[in-house]
């Protein structure tokens, strides 16, 4: 069996904890949606058990699967596993993934239809939008894993499932739910902006300009109070 490092329970606890969270965020109802992070061996990785109420999760119950795909701790994984292996493989930025069925995101997802450029922090999720996968596959298959992997691509940290939901990803499981959160939150001002009107997007080099701005922001700098003198003259 596979034994756990300390920093493994801290890191299984901190999914727990999300987990527990993506009911009351409207993510999930019941049972559906998963999240995974990668362990600290960077082999395996912890994943949300499959058809287990998420306020009974414990440490010991959070399965434990191997990058290859074998079951080795807890009880038995998500049947999304396929899906989150196929990312961690494909995507060495990866840490953590979180599955979703939020409602304004599958809204889009089962239109088949991306969600544009019509706020700048779709840039937040690594593009000029936020796609959606080219055709539905069955949940749990290596087909779905595949078309997932595709859509996401290098560089984009959400995309739309078609038929079926939304998955994010992260360096850090709370980066990949805030990922979640802010598809969910794109979707239903994409969904609300539609039922009254046309929604105006950004440009290309309006997009750009944002990925640019992003570069530096949050970044704290000794000289931002001269910057903001400078700013307001």
């Amino acid at each position: 069996m596979f034994t756990l490092a300390a920093a493994d329970r801290s890191m299984i606890d901190t999914v727990i904890d999300f987990a527990q969270r993506m009911v009351k965020d409207r993510l999930v109802t019941g049972t559906s949606g998963n999240i995974s992070c990668l362990l600290q061996s960077g082999s395996h990785i912890a994943i949300t058990p499959t058809g287990v109420p998420y306020h009974e999760l414990t440490v010991d119950k959070m399965s434990v699967v191997h990058l290859s795909g074998d079951h080795c701790r807890g009880l038995f994984p998500s049947s999304e596993t396929p899906m989150h292996l196929g990312i961690y493989q494909g995507r060495k930025d990866v840490q953590a993934v979180v599955h979703t069925h939020s409602m304004y995101a599958t809204t889009f997802a089962v239109l088949g239809e991306p969600i544009p450029a019509l706020h700048y922090m779709i840039a937040a999720l690594g593009g000029n939008e936020i796609p959606v996968t080219s055709h539905y596959a069955q949940y749990g298959t290596l087909e779905l894993a595949q078309s997932a992997v595709s859509a996401m691509g290098d560089v984009f940290s959400g995309v739309l499932l078609r038929n079926h939901g939304a998955i994010t990803v992260g360096t850090s499981v709370a980066k990949a739910y805030q990922h979640a959160i802010l598809v969910e939150e794109m979707a239903e001002l994409y969904y609300r902006t539609r039922c009254i009107g046309d929604p105006k997007l950004l440009t290309n080099q309006q997009m750009h300009d944002v990925f640019d701005g992003f570069k530096t922001y949050g970044k704290q700098n000794e000289k931002v109070g001269s910057l903001l003198l400078v700013t307001l003259q």
